[in-house]
């Protein structure tokens, strides 16, 4: 049986984003799609709805099983580590390191940028010392991810 893929459209990142489900319970991959293609919303999972509630500006802790086995060791670690930060917090590249027992910056930054499922594993809260730092969707994107939590995290 083939994975299930759920669409919904985010006015703030302005593209599709395409949420694929494993045959089981568990979230596989998120995806942006770039502007310019026009799809058709679907909406079948109550992650897929949480998504939506999240870039309308609800802090949602996204609780889905998430299926992260096909990663390096390493890369899974560092990514569940990176699911426990909070809604409108950021931390470091060094910090996350730190947090998992390694002083391999730069690999933690790798493996960030092979993140399947951004946002739900919140990749986006990690930044720079000296600024945002890197994303594999575009610095804008993660700006405009940290801007939407901070706003909101100011109001709870």
């Amino acid at each position: 049986m083939a994975n299930e893929i759920d669409i919904i459209y985010s006015k703030i990142l302005d593209r599709y984003i395409e949420i694929e489900y494993d045959t089981g319970t568990k979230l596989h991959s998120l995806r942006f799609v770039r502007p310019g293609k026009q799809l058709i919303e679907k909406k079948t999972r109550d992650v897929t709805i949480e998504l939506e509630r999240y870039f309308e500006g609800e802090p949602i802790d996204f609780s889905l099983d998430v299926d992260i086995s096909y990663l390096s060791p390493f890369e899974q670690k560092v990514l569940a580590e990176t699911r426990k930060i909070k809604y409108g917090k950021t931390i470091t590249y060094s910090e996350l390191a730190e947090k998992i027992g390694s002083r391999a910056v730069r690999a933690v930054g790798n493996a960030l940028g092979k993140n399947p499922i951004p946002i739900i594993i919140p990749c986006h809260r990690v930044v720079a010392k000296k600024g945002i730092g890197g994303y594999s969707e575009g610095i804008d994107i993660k700006t405009r991810l940290l801007e939407l939590e901070q706003i909101n995290a100011n109001n709870l």
